[in-house]
């Protein structure tokens, strides 16, 4: 690749959810949607739906891969969504009896009308609801947003036990295990929208789906409750509460008889949704109302709200008449009400609770997830949990089924988490205890990412990330999906470590401690104190790592540089902890050695060479101090001199006695350690280098800079090999992967939160551009022979193919003077009609070549001709890229037809002037001579000159 490196994005994590709540949908196949009638099972891919900014994310909910991103047109701010999959429908061959006995007047008031509208015709009724899933969002510029969410699955494989069709029933053909329908994760989604509107003169505060995705309900701030056809789009209700305050939660039961409406305030509605006429009205709590349920036979009414009440009502032909109200535990954060059996309630302090709730029988306590360690004395509220979702149980998935709300399902629940943090977490049911488990965590939002360590590729875990945050979170994969969180630390953690066996995690940060984790257990071993009185900002184990010489090191902005003898104090636990399975504290120990006032001022960072010789620190004071290690003790040995601002990062070469350094000042130094010297400055810019690191076997270097650009250097010739922005703020963190027989690879991490796998495939670009060369010689011959041959198809093709202008004018131009009839007539009837699009647009971009000089108008002109003749114009017209070309087209076949005319002008002169030289009569006798008396008598002048 002529000394040039070629990288590209391998992946990314970046913000997918910035607050509010989520949703889930079922992603159903096109495919199955169009054969679901004759299908006796419907299944699909469960997704996460979440807002970030002004951007909607679909999000597969078995890895957290981002499947589709829709970016509201203008820039608005999201308050609320909503999601609902409408699946298919089996007709019903007779008319469906009621399940519960005992109806609603409501109900039957709903069931004649339906009967006079729609006759018994359940067609009308699917025609109206169009299959597959729908997200509604609702934003503070008082739109409303409906957008439409269709998958594709490449080579769908299906699994699991196939379910013989019913005889009956009005219900959902819905897979209940929807996460195992498809094997193949190669999906394609689409995110596209229906269409928009003005729903209120208020922000929009709540939307929400009916169960059948006929409908959709949307609130406003001034505590309007408007009912919208989303499908015929008009207006079906507008509603208005006696609290007139802030529309908080909806329910609407699947026959849509009743619509609830829960106030900000604690106000409850109940309107009737076919008469549209308020039914009761009352207020039972003295805060938001975070859910509400009607029970099967639409009798009683529950509702729990952020006073810590749960309150059952009975719906009377007066009013609500209060039966009962019992106050939980939980500081009510979010709610949801799974069915009217079961109750899960999110607190502020992070708690996850799950309630069996009956109209007769006390309230009881199912499950509860407590937060352990640091987390429950948190008082800055990113653990609020702020939304709830049953997973595997997406709106309008099971909600339609007969026994749904009558039966009480025994089956515990998982349950999608969504906290003040910006993390989605998958709860699960322990299976003893009566607690619920994180299974695994969708980190929605990184906000800064100051550290990054990779782990060996054969390790289940790839990567431990640190942000601004008290914990730092370790990823199996690639993407967002962690599944391990450590906590423990009581401030923010700045640095981690990964020992070379990977056994031993260490982090320190801004509360003074060096934390030790085993990654047997995950929990804290060990803990390392009195070393630092500030903040530490860098930690490093040494290289060569023995059960006798184990140690770290630490600086800090207290300009301290501490020793720590991990062999000692620390690996002796490992041992223990993994023959005893009981659980043991950890244990605290200071460090081994120290160097008081390292530096000048704060220390930013340090490196340990590979062999275990020297430790490097720089920081504030813009010098490079090198230290011996000798017998578990430091010694001064020097200090390199000549940055002009601090120094961020050093890293030594791992082949060569080579110390490199990146300041502030733009710079990047390269130190030898034989002569203490600088031997090569590496610099493009003023804009200061935040990070470095040698692959590549010490001949390469990669920097990070404060503008988020990274650069690739060869060390040999100090030039910049390449250079890509990949962040749009100050790159915090940079490490390299090189694993054996594959491809290098940067992951970097920024202060906009994004984390970012930048992968060298110079050695795949290079091997694809020699294939491109050979095949580019063998066409070329190919393409000889055939002129040779005068196998002119065959030439045109290749011509084409191979993109070269003049070889395809030169094959037209042999072609017409050879056969001109026989090359215009192939060329309409058999070249140009085989031509595809693209291949046709590039024709005629050769063409607009060609007629711009008047040596090859004739062969423009030629294939022009050949073009029209061969496709009607209205063809052409529906290519879009053809437009411009045939702009140019015209505009230099009228510039060659005007010089055709003139010069047919000129050509004119040529005739006069031979057609003058011809004399007036042709005759057999001499000039002059024109009969035998004329011949005798002397012409006229003669005679006059002799009469004179």
């Amino acid at each position: 690749m002529e000394g040039r490196n070629c990288f590209r994005t391998q992946w990314s994590q970046v913000p997918l959810y910035s607050g509010g709540n989520i949703a889930s949908l079922l992603l159903l196949p096109n495919s199955q949607i169009s054969s679901s009638l004759h299908s006796p099972c419907l299944n699909g891919v469960e997704c996460l739906v979440a807002a970030c900014g002004d951007t909607i994310n679909v999000l597969r909910a078995s890895d957290g891969e981002r499947l589709a991103s829709y970016t509201l047109p203008v820039e608005d701010v999201i308050l609320r969504i909503d999601a609902v999959t409408v699946a298919p429908i089996a007709k019903p061959s007779a008319t469906t009896k009621d399940s519960h006995g005992s109806v609603a007047d409501g109900k039957s008031r709903k069931t004649k009308r339906d009967e006079v509208r729609d006759g018994e015709d359940t067609k009308v009724v699917d025609a109206a609801v169009p299959f597959g899933s729908y997200i509604a969002v609702g934003t503070r510029s008082l739109q409303i947003y409906v957008l439409r969410v269709e998958g594709v699955y490449p080579n769908l494989v299906e699994v699991g036990e196939t379910k013989e069709g019913g005889d009956g029933g009005d219900q959902r053909i819905i897979s209940s295990s929807v996460t195992k329908a498809v094997s193949d994760t190669n999906l394609i989604c689409t995110l596209s929208p229906l269409r928009s509107w003005t729903a209120s003169q208020q922000a929009i505060s709540v939307v929400q789906f009916t169960f059948d995705g006929s409908h959709l309900v949307s609130g406003s701030t001034d505590g309007g409750v408007k009912v919208w056809d989303v499908f015929q789009h008009y207006l079906t209700h507008n509603l208005h509460s006696p609290s007139a305050c802030l529309a908080h939660s909806f329910y609407v039961n699947s026959a849509k008889e009743f619509i609830c409406v829960g106030s900000f305030e604690g106000h409850v509605a109940v309107f009737d949704f076919v008469g549209k006429t308020l039914v009761a009205h009352a207020r039972p709590h003295l805060a938001a109302v975070e859910a509400i349920c009607l029970t099967a036979d639409n009798k009683h009414l529950l509702s729990v709200g952020r006073d810590r009440k749960v309150v059952i009502k009975k719906m009377t032909k007066t009013g609500l008449e209060e039966l009962r109200a019992v106050v939980v535990k939980e500081h009510v954060s979010s709610a949801l009400f799974e069915s009217a059996f079961r109750l899960h309630i999110g607190a502020m302090d992070g708690v996850v609770s799950t309630y069996n709730v009956s109209v007769t029988e006390p309230l009881q306590l199912s499950r509860r997830r407590r937060r352990v360690g640091s987390d429950v004395e948190e008082s800055d509220g990113e653990l609020a949990v702020r939304s709830l979702v049953v997973a595997n149980k997406p709106r309008g998935t099971h909600e339609v089924g007969l026994l749904h709300g009558v039966v009480e399902d025994d089956n515990p629940s998982r349950l999608y988490t969504a906290d003040a943090s910006f993390n989605i977490s998958l709860l699960v049911p322990h299976p003893e205890k009566a607690t619920y488990v994180p299974d695994v965590t969708l980190v929605g939002f990184l906000d800064q990412v100051l550290d990054v360590k990779l782990f060996p590729p054969h390790s289940p875990i790839h990567r431990v990330v640190v942000t601004n945050s008290k914990d730092l979170r370790c990823y199996p994969s690639q993407g967002c999906l962690s599944s391990v969180c450590l906590s423990g630390h009581s401030d923010i953690v700045l640095t981690c470590a990964v020992s070379v066996d990977t056994c031993l995690i260490a982090t320190a940060g801004k509360d003074c401690t060096v934390r030790f984790w085993s990654t047997e257990t995950w929990s804290t071993i060990a803990i390392g104190e009195k070393g630092h009185n500030a903040d530490i900002t860098f930690i490093s184990f040494n290289a060569k790592q023995s059960d006798s010489y184990f140690l770290l090191f630490s600086v800090g902005t207290d300009e301290n540089l501490c020793l720590w003898d991990v062999g000692t104090h620390v690996l002796p636990l490992v041992t223990k902890r993994k023959s005893s399975s009981e659980e043991m504290l950890p244990i605290t120990f200071t460090h081994r050695a120290g160097i008081n006032s390292a530096h000048e001022g704060s220390i930013h960072t340090l490196a340990v060479a590979p062999n275990d010789q020297y430790v490097a620190t720089a920081g504030k004071d813009k010098n490079v101090n090198l230290w011996t290690v000798s017998g578990k003790k430091l010694f001064r040995d020097a200090s390199l001199k000549g940055h002009r601002r601090a120094v961020s990062s050093l890293a030594f070469s791992p082949t060569d006695r080579v110390l490199a350094s990146a300041s502030n000042d733009g710079s990047v130094r390269l130190w030898s350690l034989v002569s203490l010297t600088c031997v090569k400055a590496l610099q493009v810019d003023r804009i200061p280098v935040l990070q470095l690191s040698f692959f590549n076997g010490g001949t390469q270097l990669v920097t990070g800079n404060a503008e988020g650009v990274l650069r690739v250097w060869a060390i040999s010739v100090a030039e910049v090999v390449w250079s890509g922005e990949t962040h749009e703020e100050k790159i915090w963190a940079l490490c390299v992967s090189e694993p054996e027989g594959g491809n290098i690879t940067f992951i970097s991490g920024s202060a906009d939160g994004v984390l970012i796998a930048t992968e060298d495939y110079t050695a795949e670009e290079a091997e694809r551009v020699r294939h491109e060369r050979r095949d580019v010689i063998l066409k070329e011959q190919e393409l000889a022979n055939a002129l040779r041959k005068g196998e002119y198809v065959e030439a045109f093709m290749l011509a084409l193919k191979l993109n070269h202008p003049r070889n395809l004018r030169q094959v037209v131009l042999r072609w017409s003077i050879k056969d001109a009839k026989g090359c215009e007539e192939s060329l309409c009837k058999v070249v140009l009609p085989a031509l595809n699009e693209e291949q046709l647009v590039r024709l005629l971009q050769f063409t607009r070549e060609w007629i711009t000089n008047a040596r090859h108008c004739g062969v423009a002109s030629l294939v022009i001709h050949t073009v029209l003749r061969a496709f009607h114009f209205s063809t052409l017209a529906e290519m879009p890229a053809i437009s411009k070309v045939l702009e140019a087209l015209l505009a230099y076949t009228q510039r060659h037809t005007h010089r055709v005319h003139d010069m047919l002008r000129r050509t004119y002169y040529i005739d006069y002037v031979t057609r003058s030289l011809v004399p007036p009569e042709l005759t057999s006798q001499p000039p002059f001579v024109h009969s035998l008396g004329s011949a005798a008598r002397p012409p006229a002048k003669m005679q006059r000159r002799e009469k004179t």
